[in-house]
């Protein structure tokens, strides 16, 4: 089998991907901060979306922004309440 080939299978599968520790598979190469929630289950106003990444900063997920599924090491999200603080 070509390498185009396998290329062309592999984007054809769903992505599985890790919200809040608890595995889904995703359809789609690319997901948003807003999509990422829906699935963890929160509320969209009151909850952010972050990537897990190695090392001591992990990477916050805007609503509309992409992360490429395809990328290694993309596929764990985690979320949590936003956090503001009074000045």
């Amino acid at each position: 089998m070509s390498d185009e080939r396998k290329d062309e299978e592999k984007r054809d599968r769903p992505f599985k991907i890790l919200v809040d520790h608890k595995p889904h598979e995703w359809p789609h190469p690319f997901i948003t901060g807003a999509q990422i929630k829906t699935l963890a289950g929160v509320n969209q106003a009151t909850y952010d979306a972050w990537q897990d990444v190695p090392g001591p900063e992990d990477i916050l997920v805007g609503d509309t922004d992409e992360v490429d599924l395809r990328k290694p090491g993309a596929e764990r999200f985690f979320t949590g309440k936003k956090t503001t603080t009074e000045g």
